[in-house]
């Protein structure tokens, strides 16, 4: 199988989904907050499972996104010395012609 050839947009679009994963702490805060102050109404104590729920969620979203930046970063292809061989060429001939 043969090796496709590393694009650079790609790579960037990737660094800058990795870089969008504390976007998920938010969310993951976001909804423990939510989540605990909704209990917390539910059981007549004034932020019980509110502080319960944000304490978990740190963990949580450690957790994810660690796990999320990996899986992006992993997908990225790093160009091999004749990638850049060949395209310095290439820009060589484009400049002749």
């Amino acid at each position: 199988m043969a090796a496709r050839k590393p694009s650079r947009l790609r790579n960037l679009t990737l660094a800058g989904i990795s870089a969008l994963t504390g976007f998920v702490a938010l969310v993951v805060v976001l909804v423990a907050l939510i989540v605990g102050l909704w209990l917390d109404s539910l059981i007549e104590r004034r932020g019980l499972m509110t502080i319960c729920l944000l304490i978990l969620s740190v963990p949580i979203s450690l957790y994810l996104m660690t796990r999320l930046a990996l899986a992006v970063v992993t997908r990225i292809q790093h160009p091999t010395p004749s990638d850049y061989v060949s395209d310095s060429s290439q820009k060589e001939d484009e400049s002749f012609g």
